[in-house]
């Protein structure tokens, strides 16, 4: 599973990066997580971040989701 984070370097960003990681190793889940700070031009259709995407499909844009939101889309 490749699960690509867009985020930015501020608080929201880290916050929302730990959370997805944390999530990931608590489901034991095989995935490789790519960070990506948000460019000027935001790559794949990216407006708002955080955004996660999950093997390639964006599933969560502009909000720093809870464990349990984040744990819903590897259920």
């Amino acid at each position: 599973m490749i699960i690509k984070l867009y985020i930015t370097s501020n608080i929201n960003g880290k916050t929302f990066e730990k959370r997805v990681s944390d999530v990931v190793k608590e489901l034991g889940i095989d995935a490789n997580i790519v960070i990506i700070n948000r460019s000027p031009i935001p790559p794949d259709k990216v407006i708002f971040t955080p955004a996660l995407y999950v093997n390639d499909q964006l599933v969560s844009s502009g909000k720093v989701l809870s464990k349990e939101e984040i744990t819903h889309f590897f259920m």
